[in-house]
This record gives structure tokens, sequence and C-alpha cells, in this order.
């Protein structure tokens, strides 16, 4: 019954998120479209997800799955980090709006991490 309980939260929080993205993606491009220029951090946000992409088969050669994602995740940040200073003068401050929704973002991401750690250690406790 608590697993229950704990599923729909996480089901709900995921929707919540799955919302508040859609949202995010609707407004940076309304804000481009406006402006011509992508918000502070578009190019290491795309950097990262590069980097994942290619930490998953490493994780996966090496039957390591952390040391894979640490690798992806560095190698996205130099990605990122680089093209951020290569594209520099095409970038803007956060418009009030996207900084509210960014807040929301990632106070609905951190519950749903902290919802994996209580869970997590709820397994580890009791030996599932």
């Amino acid at each position: 019954m608590t697993f229950d309980i704990v599923m729909i939260v996480i089901f709900l929080l995921l929707l919540a998120g799955l919302a508040m993205s859609y949202f995010a993606f609707k407004l940076k491009k309304q804000e481009y479209e406006a402006t011509g220029k992508y918000p502070r951090g578009h190019y290491m946000g795309q950097g990262l997800a590069i980097g994942i992409a290619i930490g998953i088969p490493i994780a996966f050669a090496l039957d390591n799955i952390f040391f894979g994602y640490m690798v992806g995740l560095v190698i996205g940040t130099v990605i990122g980090s680089r093209n951020e200073s290569k594209h520099e003068h095409e970038l803007r401050p956060l418009t009030p709006r996207e900084r509210e929704l960014r807040k929301k973002t990632i106070l609905i991401f951190g519950a749903l991490f902290a919802i994996g750690l209580f869970i997590f250690a709820a397994m580890v406790y009791f030996n599932f």
C-alpha cells in the first residue's frame, strides 16, 4: 500500500516535470523568436546531454554505471563550456519568466531526487 502511494507521487512529479519542460521549451522558443538569442546556459545544457549520451555506452562497456556517467558529464561539461564561450555574443541573460520557471523545475526534480534517495535508503535498509 505504501509503495503504491510512493509510486503515484513519483508519477505525478514526473508529469509535473514533463509539463515544466514543455513550458520551458515553449518559452525558450518565444524568447528566441523575439530576440534572436539563446539564454545563458543553453549550450551547456546541450553539451551535458551529448556527454551523457556518450557516457551511457562507456558505462555499459566498463560495466560500471557510475564511472560511465561521470566520464560523460565531464565530457559534456567540456563541450558545453567550450560552446558557451564560443557563442558568447549570441547569448542573453535569463528573463524573469525563465528564472521563475527554472526555479520551479529545480524544485520538482529536487523532490524527485530526494524521493529517489529515500527509496534507495529504504531498499538498502530492508535488503530489497
